[in-house]
């Protein structure tokens, strides 16, 4: 390329070479520079240092999309695409960047792009048939012309950058490198180390959109104000953090912050003993615990997202407004959300029926119909496996995906096909607490207790900010032995007034270790959120535990005092 910040990066699947050559010939004769070398493709470092270099230099990036790149759900091609969705947050507002094109009958709402990509009109170029309307139109905007928008003419579409409010929307967050004092050539290396590993773990939720290192970097020499970087890489939250030394000690200081309004969302030191020997150790051991704490389902991250989507208009939310709603579900666990997180979620893959996260969500909200009774409607389990297998069909490596259909299948009791699906989501996001911790319980519930209580232990330690009710299966475990103090312990410490599941967590151990004053008061207190408990009660527990764990909780439940009814003969 012989001046790559005057040329087009026209980024395409194997399938699509012939059109694509089509539309760098109409271009090429128009007398515009194209990247479209087919011998290049090949993968490996070289390739990717070279595709990297074009896409952050390039002027205009042209994605060609069509029933190919549909039905591919990974190639080198989508890499091509997050570099150049990324690369819109570093441009200043109303930039021509990005301008896609779609060759074939591919529908802009239903296509599997980037959320950036949505932004901007689409030009329709059939075949790569390309006018010469086309190649002026990308010769002016080259030039610097002004943009020619709308209309019905062909091959003519806006290709402005994200407005602020499509850029608000989509909350990304930012990582600016770690700093370090002294000149110790370690403590260096962890600190970009910590700052890539930060980045990469939060890459690995699918509902976060994470701005790539490449566009921080040069915050590493300088001190940014936080609203300032905010505004210039277009993130509404940034991660920042420092390394200091003493000796044989290391504190690492990191806090999440509201780029927008200033705000400190959190805010944790890491002291740990220092060696040169044990940065990849230190790494390992840090990495994983800022990243589960701001970016799993229950994060702190995650929280500020769900309250500022909160805040909104339901009819206005994007379908990723919506999806970040649904994560308002795990803190208001109330009929009134269910209904409400319920009809958000079904419009939303109405609109965008591509976007596989909502469909997970919303085989979530399904399942809940079935385990809660939370506005239930005919056959909520087989209306959850289906949205759970739509949203794995869309992206079969999708973490929030395989817990989705995990969640579901382990109601269904096929559990085969639960263990499998519960263990590939783990293997795929290993930073989720709280999906680790669901998961691990579920498993517990399906006979591997051991397993199951070692991943929730594991999820408790990866975000010590986590819910209460991580430690429900330790109780539940507990209880199943024998060991009543320890269950009591555990229930104790799970705290969740008005919740039903609480109350026979604490009444059912009080009253195996005679202490029934206690056990009746919490009986009562139990009847109270959920009145027809000693009717419903035996089904309830069904749904969740192995039937001798139920008949157990059922005795510890009448010598507190509550007769359970009897279940239906068959």
């Amino acid at each position: 390329m012989s001046d790559a910040t005057q040329a087009v990066f026209l980024s395409y699947a194997s399938q699509d070479a012939e059109a694509a050559k089509r539309i760098a010939e109409a271009l090429r004769a128009a007398g515009v520079e194209v990247w479209l070398d087919q011998s290049e493709l090949t993968g490996g470092d070289a390739w990717d240092k070279k595709i990297r270099d074009q896409i952050r230099s390039c002027a205009l990036f042209a994605p060609v999309i069509s029933a190919s790149t549909q039905a591919r759900r990974e190639g080198y091609f989508r890499i091509e695409w997050k570099l150049a969705a990324q690369r819109t947050h570093a441009l200043a507002d109303g930039t021509p960047f990005l301008l896609p094109i779609v060759i074939d009958a591919t529908h802009d709402a239903e296509a599997l792009v980037p959320e950036e990509f949505r932004a901007v009109q689409w030009t329709k170029l059939p075949g790569g048939e390309t006018p010469a309307a086309f190649g002026e139109r990308v010769q002016r905007l080259l030039s610097g012309g002004a943009e020619v928008t709308g209309g019905s003419r062909p091959g003519l579409t806006s290709a402005q950058a994200p407005s602020p409010r499509a850029r608000d929307d989509n909350f990304w967050i930012a990582v600016l490198p770690f700093k370090h004092r002294g000149a110790d050539g370690d403590v260096a290396a962890l600190a970009e180390g910590i700052t890539e590993g930060v980045v990469t773990g939060l890459s690995r939720f699918s509902y976060l959109r994470v701005i790539a290192n490449s566009s921080t970097v040069r915050f590493a020499q300088e001190a940014a104000d936080i609203r300032t970087a905010g505004r210039e890489l277009g993130a509404r939250y940034v991660i920042e953090g420092s390394l200091r030394q003493s000796g044989a000690k290391l504190r690492v200081a990191v806090q999440l912050v509201d780029a927008i309004s200033g705000a400190h969302l959190w805010a944790e030191n890491y002291d740990r003993p220092y060696s040169p020997e044990a940065v990849f150790d230190l790494q390992d051991d840090l990495v994983p615990r800022i990243a589960a704490t701001v970016a799993d389902q229950t994060g702190v991250l995650v929280h500020s997202m769900i309250e500022i989507a909160r805040s909104r208009d339901p009819l206005q939310l994007t379908p990723h407004e919506a999806l970040l709603r649904g994560f308002g579900f795990h803190e208001r666990y109330t009929h009134a959300e269910h209904a409400e997180v319920r009809g958000l979620l079904e419009r939303a893959v109405e609109q965008a029926p591509g976007h596989a996260d909502c469909w997970a969500m919303l085989a979530e909200v399904y399942t809940a119909e079935f385990t809660d009774c939370f506005n239930p409607r005919p056959d909520p389990l087989g209306r959850a496996v289906a949205a759970a297998r739509r949203a794995f069909a869309i992206t079969p490596t999708n973490a929030l995906s395989h817990y989705a259909l995990a969640r579901s299948l382990f109601f269904t009791r096929d559990f085969r096909a639960f263990r499998v699906a519960a263990e590939r989501c783990i293997e795929l996001n290993p930073l989720d607490a709280t999906g680790i911790a669901f998961l691990g319980s579920l498993l517990a519930f399906a006979g591997d207790w051991v397993r199951g209580c070692a991943l929730v232990k594991r999820a408790r330690e990866l975000n010590p900010h986590h819910p209460t009710w991580f430690w429900f299966v330790d109780g539940y475990n507990a209880y199943r032995q024998g060991d009543y103090t320890t269950a009591l312990e555990a229930a104790h410490k799970v705290n969740m007034p008005g919740y039903y599941w609480a109350y026979v967590s604490l009444a059912a151990p009080y009253a195996q270790l005679g202490q029934r004053e206690a056990a009746a008061k919490v009986v009562e207190e139990l009847l109270a959120s959920r009145p027809d408990f000693a009717r419903i009660g035996r089904t309830e527990m069904g749904k969740w535990f192995p039937p001798d764990l139920v008949e157990h909780y059922v005795d510890g439940l009448r010598k507190a005092g509550l007769e359970m009814e009897a279940p239906p003969k068959p």
